[in-house]
């Protein structure tokens, strides 16, 4: 009989799930369930990745009970780890296997509950009768239940995306994904600059996923938008680069335009990146992707930790751009005054695209200039670039992130989830 360790969250809906729902399921198909206590920590924790056949966790961000004081990185890279959530996760947390809401939506424990049931019938080769319901079907996952396609496209150009989207998946009976507004972040959000490339290194993973890209093209603004230049440019590089297994990196890229069918994005005209710009990519990535980096990062090693750092410095890791607080801390707040406007493939700079401007006060590539968190909360700041004053709002809450507390620290009883409000800018009233 297999074995399932659940860490849950210690409230009411974390006892309304195990009771309701992972109970029944873990009974009906015929696995010994464990359940971790209120005290459990890392230790119980490591202890359930080596004994336990599965590890289910409830990552429910909730004002008590949550259980990141006991989660480990194993619970991210082992796909033995099952975690399920009612709210959305820490912008750093996922899994091979989970069932979780993107930001401004929420579940309920009975699509949890039954998500669960499902994935334990498909593990152990239990009939599953039922059609998911309507709340489960929209789901998406990228490990899971991978799209056919991942499409990029410009979210000015969303309505008219969708529709050539939902024409091409009828001809050809395919699935397309198309990432939500606001999954990584919204379109005028004040994010940090690791976040950003945060972003970037899950819309490579959803790339991976799926295997095939196509290219949505608008004249007008998709070069505009730092996220999509960067998943055009995360695809010439996947399209044309084996991984490290010999096997290249995307199946099939496309780019398609103005109506016409789609041809195959290595004959199109754009420019390429160069080589030391591919290695500066990889380095970006290393230093933002959640399974490869991590807030602690931004510790110094001590120890034989030294000597690993000295390592993985190779590939970018602990150098001081990627420690610093202008990388991790410092906002960047997109102006609609500098932002570029049409940008052509002519005028592309993969260099300036792939440079960290750091604290410099002017606007970058891309239109965004720096602030720090605390100016955004008095609701204006005036552009350094163009002078033009912008008013913020916070009126979608917050985000997440999870800070595990280091051995080597001092305050070993500081919060693990941190709360960083989701401010953006708006036209002027």
């Amino acid at each position: 009989m297999a074995s399932l360790v659940f860490f849950p969250a210690h409230n009411d809906r974390g006892q309304e799930l195990l009771d309701s729902y992972v109970r029944p399921a873990c009974r009906d198909h015929r696995v010994r369930l464990r359940v971790a206590d209120r005290g459990a920590h890392r230790g119980t924790a490591l202890k359930a990745q080596v004994f336990a056949d599965l590890v289910l966790w409830d990552c429910s961000v909730e004002p008590a009970g949550h259980v990141y004081g006991a989660l480990d990185t194993w619970s991210k890279v082992r796909e033995n780890n099952l975690l399920v959530s009612r709210t959305p996760l820490p912008r750093n947390v996922l899994a091979r296997h989970q069932c979780a809401p993107i930001h401004g939506a929420t579940f309920s424990n009975a699509v949890l509950g039954e998500w669960l049931d499902r994935w334990l019938a498909n593990r152990f080769g239990d009939p599953v009768s039922d059609a998911p319901t309507a709340d489960l079907a929209r789901h998406y996952w990228m490990y899971d239940r991978p799209a056919d396609y991942f499409l990029s496209f410009r979210g000015t150009h969303e309505e008219s995306a969708a529709d050539w989207a939902a024409a091409y998946a009828r001809t050809h009976g395919v699935t397309v994904r198309m990432v939500p507004a606001g999954e990584y972040s919204y379109p005028t959000e004040c994010v940090t600059q690791q976040q950003m490339w945060e972003g970037v290194a899950r819309l490579r993973l959803e790339m991976t996923a799926t295997r095939r890209v196509i290219v949505h093209w608008s004249a007008t603004g998709y070069l505009d938008s730092f996220w999509t230049s960067s998943e055009l440019l995360l695809a010439l590089w996947m399209h044309n680069h084996l991984d490290r297994s010999g096997r290249a990196m995307l199946d099939e890229a496309l780019f398609v335009a103005d109506g016409k069918a789609p041809a195959p994005l290595r004959d199109i005209a754009l420019p390429r990146p160069t080589d030391p710009e591919l290695d500066r990519l990889v380095e970006l990535l290393n230093n933002a992707d959640p399974y490869t980096s991590a807030p602690e990062t931004q510790i110094a090693p001590r120890g034989l930790g030294r000597l690993t750092r000295l390592f993985v410095r190779r590939f970018g890791w602990y150098k001081p751009e990627f420690t610093t607080p202008s990388f991790w801390h410092t906002v960047r707040v997109p102006c609609p005054g500098c932002r570029p406007a049409d940008r052509q493939p002519g005028a592309i700079s993969w260099s300036r695209h792939l440079a960290l401007p750091g604290d410099a006060p002017a606007t970058d590539y891309f239109g965004y200039f720096p602030a720090e968190p605390a100016s955004l909360e008095g609701g204006t700041l005036t552009c350094p670039g163009c002078g033009h004053r912008l008013r913020l709002v916070n009126r979608r809450g917050v985000r997440t992130l999870w800070v595990p507390v280091l051995t080597t620290e001092k305050d070993q009883d500081r919060p693990v989830i941190q709360e960083h409000k989701v401010w953006e800018v708006v036209p002027a009233d």
